[in-house]
């Protein structure tokens, strides 16, 4: 026993010893996936980046088809604006023969890499997102991406949820494991998402199969935290339901002054709809909710207006209280064609399940941070989600349902201004101290 607990001690020190050498690597890739940021199911430059880094060092990338279920991708862009965003990433630097790779294999963003251990051992996943959000960044000089010359090129698009950390981060752990992968037990499963914004990405990877036979799945975000970090909560819990959708109104134009009997107003047709789904919020099995983002339609205000379009969210604290209200609210969509004569269409854009992870496993996973994690201040078992959803919920589902577990870590940081703002920045220390954390979950599934 003492000879195991000796290798193991052993195992770990190479781990983080390699994780402290290559922390200027993380940093490095950080800056250089801000400065060119994409939005979801166009992360063509970061794929690219992130295949190369990791086949230098002898993995191999699956991309495309390999891992993405084309069935289930919801809310891609149409082939104009994924062939404009193609030849951006080329223009950016993105490697020609790794984007002609993507391009055979369907042109779908994402890889996934495996590592296979010296001994047998369990399957664990990690799930690292990697897209980008429709944020301008701000210009203000005080702004440490501004200040540091890695703000956005990209104009419109921003790095504001912290996912060209997670990246970072994935990539390295990665490289460290590969490097190392005679120490370790099983399989290490390092999966890089697209589309989780929005979350259109996750149901695509999780029907490729991918995490088929894995036997714990761990994801990482980096949260805002009023105390001293970097710290951990070894998992977010509460993470809501939701469906992103819209819905389109067809009718039929006419005078509005001289024949508005002959017309179908589309328009009256969404503002009916919108004010009777928003009738169907309570539910005493958990809290709900439902926005409408956007509207638009019509042509001129003397003309009855053909057609209406509005961007709608549901959420829900339970997946049968969110999926309740998004039933609702298409009956309320159909009920007010018919009742102003107009067709309908609705598209779904995005969806997750509500989830969280395990409470046990968590537990582990914080208390071995704290231990194992020099940059570790300090951590709780759990930190409970207020308000926002993450399609990681798919991939947590899907490894429950054949008897594994999982956790979705929060690491936690001094955020100078909250997610998604265009002052998004975070303290860069999170980095190193994101991969060793990952290294010392390893050590609470049987790998290590």
């Amino acid at each position: 026993m003492k000879n195991t607990e000796k290798a193991e001690k052993k195992a770990l020190k190479v781990l983080m010893d390699a994780a402290d050498r290559l922390a200027g690597d993380c940093v490095r890739i950080r800056r250089d996936l801000h400065e060119y940021p994409e939005t979801g199911w166009t992360e063509f430059r970061t794929t690219c980046r992130i295949a190369g880094y990791l086949e230098t060092a002898g993995l191999k990338a699956a991309l495309g088809r390999d891992i993405i279920a084309e069935d289930h991708v919801m809310g891609r862009p149409g082939e104009e604006i994924l062939t404009e965003q193609r030849l951006r990433a080329l223009a950016q630097g993105a490697d020609p023969a790794l984007l002609r790779r993507v391009e055979e294999a369907g042109g779908y963003t994402g890889a996934a890499f495996e590592i296979e251990g010296g001994r047998p051992g369990p399957t664990v996943a990690f799930r690292f997102d990697m897209d980008a959000l429709p944020v301008e960044e701000t210009e203000d000089r005080d702004h440490v991406p501004n200040q540091m010359d890695f703000r956005s090129k990209n104009p419109g698009c921003m790095h504001a949820c912290g996912h060209d950390g997670h990246t970072a981060i994935g990539m390295v752990l990665a490289r460290i494991l590969q490097e190392n992968r005679k120490l370790l037990k099983g399989k290490v499963k390092v999966i890089f998402q697209p589309a989780e914004e929005g979350v259109k990405g996750a149901l695509a990877m999780v029907e490729s199969g991918i995490a088929d036979d894995v036997d714990v799945m761990l994801g990482m975000h980096i949260y805002p935290t009023e105390k001293e970090g970097p710290a951990l909560a070894g998992t977010q819990t509460g993470l809501l339901a939701t469906t992103k959708w819209s819905a389109t109104f067809t009718g039929k134009p006419a005078h509005a002054g001289g024949a508005p009997q002959e017309g179908h107003n589309a328009i009256l047709a969404a503002v009916a709809a919108i004010s009777a789904m928003n009738g169907f919020l309570q539910d005493g099995r958990g809290a709900s909710r439902l926005n409408v983002g956007t509207i638009s339609g019509g042509t001129a205000r003397n003309v009855i207006p053909a057609s209406c379009t509005f961007q709608a969210e549901t959420r829900g604290a339970e997946t049968a209280v969110e999926t309740r209200l998004f039933d609702r609210a298409k009956a309320c969509v159909r009920a007010a064609a018919e009742m102003y004569e107009c067709s309908w269409d609705m598209e779904i854009e995005g969806k997750s399940p509500a989830g969280g992870g395990e409470e046990e496993l968590a537990g582990k996973i914080a208390a071995a941070a704290e231990q194992m994690v020099p940059e570790i201040r300090w951590s709780q078992k759990v930190q409970v989600n207020t308000g926002t959803a993450d399609d990681f919920c798919f991939f947590l589902d899907r490894v429950r349902s054949h008897g594994g577990t999982g956790s979705y870590m929060a690491l936690l940081g001094n955020l100078p201004d909250g997610l998604h703002s265009s002052r998004y920045d975070f303290d860069e220390s999170l980095l190193s101290a994101g991969v060793k954390t990952c290294i010392a979950a390893l050590t609470q599934t049987g790998t290590l």
